[in-house]
């Protein structure tokens, strides 16, 4: 700490100016790995472990895809589909009736270096499906839970609009579809086959 004196009288004040901004302070003493090890060793440890729910809906169908990531819904006499509290529906507009794809994308960003997976045309009960997401992809609740385009932040802005990164690992866009951090696809993918869709 910088302590600036004044050598007029006495009755002025003292000028205090912190040496840390906020961000490094938080970086080196509240996030240091030495003492969060510390911590730890003494029992002390701060940090929670995450909570990542559990699989509710088993997988009822073993699905086979083909290289560019089509895979066959099950047939309607080979396996039972429940019904689930969500929908996803596959993509349309086929030549022939022909059965589309599921709507699972990867997205990069800034550079190559942001890798993010959409999931669009989810329907029903969006709740039951990000909790059952999380347990499939092993996801910690964020730290702003699920940010969507209507959650404001400090400065206004919606914090949807700022992405999504390891603390805030899934957001809900403006149009409904559902982002996650990282590239999940093809687990995601793996995932919804499993259950029918």
């Amino acid at each position: 700490m910088i302590v600036a004196a004044n050598t007029s009288p006495p009755s002025l004040s003292v000028t205090h100016r912190s040496k840390h901004s906020a961000t490094q302070v938080k970086r080196l003493f509240k996030n240091n790995p030495a003492r969060l090890r510390l911590l730890k060793k003494k029992g002390l440890s701060q940090v929670a472990a995450p909570q990542i729910p559990e699989r509710i809906y088993p997988s009822i169908f073993n699905p086979t895809f083909l290289g560019n990531g089509w895979s066959a819904p099950p047939s309607p006499g080979e396996v039972q589909v429940p019904q689930y509290p969500f929908r996803v529906a596959r993509t349309g507009n086929k030549p022939f009736g022909a059965v589309g794809f599921l709507p699972v994308y990867r997205d990069v960003r800034i550079h190559n270096t942001k890798h993010t997976t959409i999931i669009r045309n989810v329907a029903g009960d969006i709740p039951a499906f990000l909790d059952e997401l999380r347990a499939v992809l092993q996801l910690p609740e964020g730290k702003k839970g699920v940010l969507t385009s209507a959650s404001t932040g400090a400065h206004g802005g919606g914090e949807a609009g700022r992405g999504v990164n390891r603390e805030n690992p899934i957001r809900i866009r403006t149009g409904g579809a559902i982002e996650v951090n990282g590239d999940h696809a093809r687990e995601v993918k793996r995932w919804l086959a499993g259950l029918g869709f």
